[in-house]
């Protein structure tokens, strides 16, 4: 039976997924989810179906909910795309920080988990797929797989940082640093409806995420390490983001039969 353990850590509550079978005495992966993780609760009981089925490995999902969403998910301050919409605040790296540095330790201490960068993943989607990616900047040498669903590419400055640029924001200089990536899987998606009525940034969310795959591909991922899926008919919604999260499990911890 699938177990749901809900906590509060570091201020954030953060809920525990044990799958069926859980077994103090073993090391699972786990896989770091932002939004509460949400994706995986909407296909919680077909995740645990390919566990049981031996289709993928077992593993443990920490779904952590967001204090200030626009802050936590966002490299550097931004204003809001609408006229009396909230400014997004520019926290990723505070935020990251309190995730390795206070959370994943209270999950390892815990939890029967495999602590290792080699069994562990962090996934969002949205500005929660944007996250993750800045995940593998500031800490590449605590998670090795990296989920990032719809990222939001479209924010502002995020391409030209990707393409090595140097960003300057509010008397601060922000330089995407040289990753090894030899050990580092990557699984990107967008559909490629999302953002084409947006009359805002967001419309260039399908071609920002092309070009963002190509520079993943000069930082050194070894081809079969990036995985980059597009949906012809893909709309920026759950519906995808569930089954493509599912496809990504698939593809990064798939068991041969």
């Amino acid at each position: 039976m699938i177990r749901y353990l809900n906590k509060k850590v570091a201020d954030h509550e953060v809920c525990v997924i044990l799958p069926s079978g859980y077994d103090q005495t073993k090391k699972y992966r786990t896989i770091y989810m932002h939004d509460g993780g949400k994706t995986a609760m909407q296909a919680v009981n077909y995740i645990d179906h390919l566990i049981l089925s031996g289709q993928i490995e077992p593993l443990i999902v920490i779904g952590i909910a967001p204090i200030h969403r626009n802050d936590d998910y966002t490299p550097w301050a931004a204003p809001s795309l609408a006229p009396q919409g909230t400014d997004f605040g520019g926290q990723a790296h505070a935020y990251l920080h309190t995730v390795v540095t206070e959370i994943k330790p209270y999950i390892d201490a815990h939890y029967a988990t495999n602590p290792e960068p080699s069994h562990t993943a962090i996934s969002g989607c949205s500005l929660g797929g944007l996250v993750s990616i800045f995940a593998s900047y500031y800490h590449p040498e605590v998670f090795h797989q990296y989920i990032s669903l719809s990222p939001s590419f479209w924010y502002e400055d995020v391409l030209r940082y990707l393409q090595g640029e140097k960003i300057a924001r509010q008397g601060k200089s922000y330089s995407k640093p040289t990753v090894n990536r030899q050990n580092h899987q990557l699984y990107l998606y967008v559909g490629e409806l999302e953002g084409i009525y947006k009359e805002t940034a967001q419309k260039h969310m399908v071609d920002y995420t092309k070009k963002a795959h190509l520079e993943f591909i000069k930082e050194g991922y070894l081809e079969s390490n990036l995985l980059f899926e597009l949906n012809p008919e893909g709309t920026h919604d759950d519906l995808f983001f569930s089954n493509y999260f599912i496809e990504a499990l698939r593809r990064l911890f798939g068991i041969n039969g």
